[in-house]
């Protein structure tokens, strides 16, 4: 699998290119009250409002560094929406390679905290691979979950 590698706190982590619909830089976000855990904000991209969740955060691993190498990671979502978006905020993200065809172990960890998803053996360490639509589903970002725009500001 051809893969996006990126790091969330300690954990080196790949998610499928063909679910990758682009890469931004790391913009200012605007916050968002009430918003599921790991809501790190949201921001205007090509006209929309677009949610943006924060990995880092997410997992217990503090916010998002705000490293030059941080990246806001936007995928398609929700499933039924082909033009909706969500922001993965992540750091080192740098490189697209292959990852291999190993079958993935699960990691154990909290079950009420989502993850990053199981895991292959990867040179001398550890790749977690993450599945976009698990991962935002156990967040519930999208439809429903994004605060209102204000008045007079088109969606």
């Amino acid at each position: 699998m051809l893969a996006l590698t990126f790091q969330v706190g300690r954990d080196r982590v790949a998610v499928d290119v063909r679910r990758v619909r682009e890469v931004v830089p790391r913009v200012r976000l605007s916050a968002t009250a009430g918003g599921p855990p790991g809501m790190a904000g949201v921001f205007v991209y090509r006209g929309r409002v677009v949610p943006v969740v924060d990995l880092h955060k997410l997992t217990g691993a503090g916010d998002c560094p705000p490293h030059l190498s941080s990246r806001i990671i936007l995928v398609p979502w929700p499933p039924d929406d082909p033009g909706g978006l969500v922001g993965i905020l992540a750091t080192q993200v740098a490189e697209v390679r292959e990852v291999p065809d190993i079958a993935a172990q699960p990691v154990p960890g909290d079950p009420a905290r989502p993850g990053l998803g199981p895991a292959v053996p990867d040179g001398d360490g550890i790749l977690r691979l993450l599945d976009p639509d698990r991962l935002l589903a156990r967040v519930e970002v999208g439809v429903g979950s994004v605060p209102a725009l204000p008045p007079g500001v088109a969606g």
